[in-house]
């Protein structure tokens, strides 16, 4: 099934997979999620993923200092909905005190030496237009709200 995808003002694209029917994430909510983390660029390279690791990520909304655009894309979700975010730089990894970030020291490494790489960042912005190194695409499971 092809995803029909929304842009936001910031940017931010998303595309519905699965609406949810539970409770819906409001700011001030507590959000559980399962997440599959992968970048634009560079093969779509998977720095994340929470079903693997057992553990949902679980962030408070509007109070963690998560990803704007990932803050931005579930908010209105409902619970057992599944989206996919795309989420440009600005909005995206900032610097290193953002969350989610990997469990894994090695793709925790990896995905900052991408998205935070300014020279990489200066340089596909001037040839594309873009800055694809600092997109990320994470496809969400809203699991509980709380």
């Amino acid at each position: 099934k092809k995803l029909t995808y929304q842009t936001t003002d910031s940017g931010l694209s998303y595309a519905d997979i699965k609406i949810g029917t539970g409770r819906e994430v409001e700011v001030g909510r507590r959000v559980n999620m399962h997440f599959i983390g992968r970048l634009a660029g560079r093969q779509g390279w998977q720095f994340e993923n929470t079903y693997e690791n057992g553990e949902p990520f679980r962030f408070t909304l509007g109070r963690d200092r998560v990803l704007l655009g990932l803050e931005e894309g579930v908010k209105g979700m409902r619970e057992g909905g599944k989206r996919r975010l795309v989420v440009p730089s600005t909005i995206g990894y900032v610097d290193k005190s953002i969350m989610p970030v990997p469990v894994s020291f090695s793709n925790r490494q990896r995905l900052y030496a991408t998205v935070l790489n300014e020279v990489r960042r200066t340089r596909e912005r001037e040839a594309l237009g873009q800055d694809l190194a600092g997109v990320v695409v994470l496809d969400v499971e809203v699991v509980r709200v709380l």
